[in-house]
């Protein structure tokens, strides 16, 4: 398991010049290797490896003094980077979508990486009996100091002001330097053991939405805080202020460092709010199961009526970080088929004979008479999926007693109309 820790950076003025001046060069880099994959392929129809353009860079290092100027193992990242984009270009060629995204001319980069490498340590022993060890270590980034600043060495650049608000934890591995509108930032990616998996005692379902951000399967709701509409005024007076001065002026320049400074804490915000929540769901709710919908966000935005408030809500972004949180901490995280979650009954399992528009917001059973929120409803369906797909673990118990309660309660002959999960068992999704 991979965990990133980002760390906010204090370079010098003349530390910033000289990363400004890398960003360029690997910028060029990244689309004179591209340039060069794409003339090979058009005349002689071969594809250039990552190893066949790190050897060009090598006598390009030995020829020219600016390639030399800059650290090797952030130029071989930047051909690294570029060759996975073309590999993912290849792949969708090959499975027949239908948006190749062949990589693209970058006009700017704004981060450089470089990989951590090992180095040979001997290990003296305490006793003059035992013999030495020799053992493989990697570099460690962080220079420790007695002061509110640490120190990041960075290749050919030296030691650069780093905080360290947090310890790292694991085995650094490499490190990226960020530049965004409100400074200067460090992602140091570490290796972790995998945390082994709990054993599945208490399961929450939560369906998704624009009125509420979500509402689980034990009714409770959460207020969606509509970052983006609340200053979507003020991301308008920055435009208007950019379009009034001119383009590539120094007040250009400043108007936009504020609009991308504003967007920027929108983004904090959201993800801010979008972490509190996935870790209240697990750890102050005490649930160590979280089952959602398997939505097809890039799809849904398509819809021009609700595609700002998807947009604004970021549903992608809070299934990832509730895997990525499940796999961090040990919990489970599972994903259904969304298909008629909320045009059917939670509790006797029919289906709605009228589609319900999104305007109706309760589901009111024509057939066994049960009126429930209709966020709610589908959270509880959502819940039932999930314990179909995994009949044997805790929550079989809630199946049964959903499906086969209302058949003796309300005297069916036959439970046909009960078959809702069944179905789901097999499905690919699940």
């Amino acid at each position: 398991m991979k965990l990133t820790f980002k760390y906010p950076v204090y370079p010098t003025n003349t530390q910033e010049t000289v990363l400004f001046e890398w960003l360029d060069h690997l910028c060029e880099l990244q689309n004179s290797a591209r340039h060069d994959r794409k003339v090979a392929w058009e005349t002689e129809g071969e594809r250039i490896s990552c190893n066949d353009q790190q050897k060009k860079l090598k006598v390009a290092r030995e020829k020219y003094a600016d390639f030399r100027e800059v650290p090797q193992d952030i130029q071989i990242c930047a051909l690294e980077r570029t060759d996975k984009a073309f590999d993912g270009f290849y792949r969708r060629c090959e499975n027949g979508a239908a948006k190749k995204g062949y990589p693209r001319h970058r006009k700017r980069i704004k981060s450089l990486t470089w990989k951590l490498r090992k180095y040979t340590k001997v290990v003296r022993p305490k006793t003059k009996d035992a013999p030495k060890q020799t053992i493989r270590v990697r570099q460690n980034p962080i220079r420790e100091t007695a002061w509110k600043h640490d120190r990041l060495k960075v290749p050919k650049l030296g030691e650069v002001k780093i905080y360290m608000h947090r310890p790292l934890a694991g085995d650094p591995k490499e490190v990226t330097i960020v530049k965004k509108a409100s400074g200067w930032y460090a992602h140091i990616t570490c290796k972790l053991p995998d945390t082994p998996k709990v054993g599945p005692t208490d399961a929450i379902a939560v369906d998704v939405g624009t009125t509420h951000y979500l509402t689980t399967s034990e009714g409770e709701t959460e207020d969606n805080p509509r970052w983006y509409r609340k200053v979507e005024g003020l991301l308008h007076k920055h435009n208007q202020t950019m379009a009034r001065r001119k383009k590539g002026s120094k007040r250009w320049y400043k108007a936009v460092h504020a609009s991308a400074l504003h967007q920027e804490r929108t983004t904090n915000k959201r993800k801010d709010f979008i972490g509190k929540l996935v870790y209240k769901l697990y750890h102050h709710q005490e649930n160590n199961v979280l089952v959602a919908e398997n939505l097809k966000v890039s799809n849904m935005v398509q819809n021009k009526h609700l595609s700002k408030s998807i947009s604004d809500a970021s549903w992608s972004k809070f299934f990832q970080w509730c895997g990525n949180i499940a796999e961090r901490d040990g919990f489970h995280f599972h994903q259904v088929n969304p298909k008629d979650t909320s045009q059917t009954c939670s509790c006797c399992g029919i289906k709605s004979p009228k589609k319900l528009s999104l305007a109706i917001r309760t589901f009111d059973c024509s057939f066994c008479g049960m009126s429930l929120g209709r966020d709610h409803n589908a959270a509880l369906n959502i819940l039932f999926r999930a314990a179909a797909a995994h009949r044997g673990e805790r929550w079989v118990s809630t199946l049964y007693e959903t499906r086969n309660t209302p058949q003796k309660a309300l005297g069916f002959k036959n439970a046909n109309q009960l078959s809702l999960f069944d179905a789901l068992l097999s499905s690919p999704l699940l």
